[in-house]
C-alpha cells in the first residue's frame, strides 16, 4: 500500500516536468545498482510518464523490464529515446 502511495505522489510530480527533464532523471539513474522501494516507485513513474507522453522507450523498456545500463538521448521530435 505504501508503494502505491509513493508511486502516485511521484507520478503526479514528474507529470509536471518537461520530457527533457525526465530524460535527465533517467540518465541520473544509469549505473545505480541499489533498488529500494522509493527508487522503484520513482523509476516506474518516470517510465509510465514517458509512455503516457507517447515517447518510444523501446531502447530501455521491453514491456517487462527497464534497463538502466546506458544513458539515453531524446530525438528532435521529443518522441523517441536512443542509447548513447
Amino acid at each position: 500500500m505504501a508503494n502505491i502511495y509513493k508511486y502516485k505522489n511521484i507520478k503526479s510530480s514528474v507529470s509536471h516536468q518537461s520530457t527533457e527533464a525526465l530524460v535527465e532523471q533517467f540518465n541520473s539513474q544509469v549505473g545505480k545498482r541499489c533498488w529500494a522501494s522509493s527508487r522503484a516507485a520513482h523509476n516506474t513513474a518516470l517510465i509510465d510518464t514517458l509512455i503516457d507522453r507517447g515517447v518510444n522507450i523501446s531502447a530501455v523498456y521491453d514491456g517487462t523490464s527497464i534497463s538502466f545500463k546506458e544513458h539515453v538521448v531524446l530525438n528532435e521530435d521529443l518522441n523517441k529515446l536512443s542509447l548513447v
